[in-house]
This record gives C-alpha cells, sequence and structure tokens, in this order.
C-alpha cells in the first residue's frame, strides 16, 4: 500500500460525509428523522452485508471490542445524525454542516487526551488553517458583498456541538479494534447497531402514512445517505485511519464542511459565497501541511 493511500481514502470519506446535512434536508421534507436514520442504516446494512465475504476464520470480537463498536454506534449514527439534522434548522444545512470547523480541533484534543499523541508544528498549523477556513466558510470574518450576514451563536449551536463531539469520538474510536477486523466488517457492525438504537425510536413515532406519500426525491436522498454516505464513507474512513495519526486524521475531517458547502449547492442551487470559497481554499492548505512529512 502506498504511504498516502489511507490519508486519500479518508478524504474521500469526509467528501461523502459532509453531504449527510445538505442530503437530509431533502429527505426530511418527505419523512421523520427516526425514520429517515432507520431506513438509511437498513440500505447500508444491505450493502456492506452483500460485499461482505463471510466470517470465515475470523476471530471472535471481544466484549471490550463490541463495547467500542456500540459507542462508535451511538456517537457517530445516532447522536451525529439527529442533532445535526436538528441543529440545521436554526440556519440551513450549508451553515449545519459548516459548523462541523470544530472536529479538527477537537480531534486534535481527544488524540492528546486519549491516545497521548503531541502533534507537531505542521499538524497544528492545518488544524489552525482548516478551523480558520471553515470559520470564514460560516462568514464569521465577513468576507465578500455579504458580511453583513455574518454568523452569530444561537440555541441550535449547542445541538451542532453534541453532534461535532459525536462525529469526532467516532472517527477516533476505531484505534481501539484489533487490526484484524476488516474496515467493511466494523463497518457492518457499527451499522447494525446503530440500527437496532434507533429502531425503538422509530416505531414509536411511525406513521405509515407519512411514509407513503414521501416523494421520490425524499427516498432517493435516503438511499444516497445509506449507499454512499454511511456503507462508502465508513469503509473508505476505515481503511486509513488506522495508518494515520489523530492530527492527520483531525484535518482532513476539515473536508466535511466544504463538502456540506457544495452538496447544498449542488442539491438547493445556492451559489457558495466569497467566504465559503476562501475558506475551502484554507481547509485544502491545511490538509496539505498536516499531511506533509
Amino acid at each position: 500500500m502506498r504511504p498516502r493511500f489511507p490519508l486519500l481514502s479518508m478524504c474521500l470519506a469526509m467528501l461523502l460525509v459532509g453531504a449527510t446535512a445538505p442530503l437530509g434536508e431533502v429527505a426530511l421534507r418527505g419523512m421523520a428523522l427516526p425514520q429517515v436514520l432507520a431506513v438509511r442504516l437498513v440500505l447500508a446494512w444491505a450493502v456492506l452485508r452483500a460485499l461482505s465475504p463471510g466470517s470465515g476464520a475470523v476471530p471472535r470480537l471481544e466484549p471490550r471490542h463490541w463495547a467500542v463498536l456500540a459507542l462508535q454506534a451511538l456517537c457517530g449514527v445516532v447522536v451525529f445524525n439527529a442533532c445535526l439534522w436538528l441543529g440545521m434548522e436554526g440556519g440551513g444545512a450549508a451553515a449545519a454542516g459548516v459548523f462541523t470547523s470544530a472536529t479538527p480541533a477537537v480531534m486534535v484534543l481527544l488524540g492528546v487526551i486519549l491516545f497521548r499523541e503531541r502533534p507537531g508544528l505542521r499538524a497544528l498549523g492545518g488544524v489552525a488553517l482548516c478551523v480558520a477556513g471553515v470559520l470564514a466558510a460560516r462568514n464569521v470574518f465577513g468576507v465578500g458583498p455579504d458580511s453583513g450576514a455574518g454568523w452569530s451563536p444561537s440555541g441550535s449551536d449547542a445541538l451542532l456541538l453534541a453532534a461535532v463531539a459525536g462525529e469526532s469520538v467516532f472517527l477516533l474510536a476505531l484505534k481501539w479494534l484489533p487490526a484484524w477486523l476488516t474496515p467493511l466488517e466494523a463497518a457492518l457492525r457499527i451499522t447494525m447497531l446503530g440500527f437496532f438504537m434507533v429502531l425503538p425510536w422509530a416505531l414509536w413515532t411511525l406513521d405509515p402514512s407519512a411514509a407513503l406519500v414521501a416523494g421520490p426525491g425524499a427516498w432517493l436522498a435516503v438511499a444516497a445517505l445509506g449507499v454512499l454516505v454511511t456503507a462508502g464513507g465508513y469503509v473508505f474512513w476505515f481503511r486509513g485511519v488506522g495508518s494515520a495519526s489523530a492530527s492527520q486524521a483531525a484535518v482532513i475531517t476539515g473536508l466535511m464542511p466544504v463538502s456540506a458547502v457544495f452538496s447544498s449547492w449542488l442539491l438547493s442551487g445556492a451559489a457558495p459565497t466569497a467566504g465559503q470559497a476562501l475558506g475551502c481554499l484554507a481547509v485544502g492548505l491545511g490538509i496539505w501541511l498536516s499531511a506533509g512529512k
């Protein structure tokens, strides 16, 4: 395996995961949040199961490994998606996606606390560039002709911060899993656990009539969330994160808000602002700086 392939794989994962908020906005126009989560996870599990070669001679997971997978399912599936989609009601899908700017800094902090890593100056500089870039994308600095519409904190930001924290734990917790557990098998188990976590909520709030009248756009968005974002994103991330440091992984998550901005553009037609374009450039420079040797 080439040295930079893990980083490329992680970049592809974050480009996919960054579309979570815009696709969720489309899906939630026709379906309720618990049902969107449940259907998304069923689709992801079906795809991963079809791709899985079977258990074969794979060693059995120990209880502590199942605990890590359950933690990832809770944080990365339930908390991240529910809080992100609920929080985006305060400012739209692009703004919610850009709020994930806090993820690189949170991941570096967790890397220091949980894995005792000491990020170098390049890594810290990359994190700083990514955070500055995604803050610019949210127009904190008032860049361009839209400078009068700068961001200000709101009540929904607490939900978005919870989503960031959940995603950060999910992205790093793979390092606690055994090396023989393949990316595909890990993703398969996490989607299964996540589904059983949201199933009671989905059944309790189920409205069959609402699901039947959901338009094709909502169903296509749910399918994209399940097949591309969940199944594809998990496998790509798990394939790369085991070979990367926490600081490198943190900086690559800076692609999430960039992807959110452009996904929202493609789905809703809202062109990126000058601040968002500048932010994307800063994130790219941050990833280059951190990934450099």
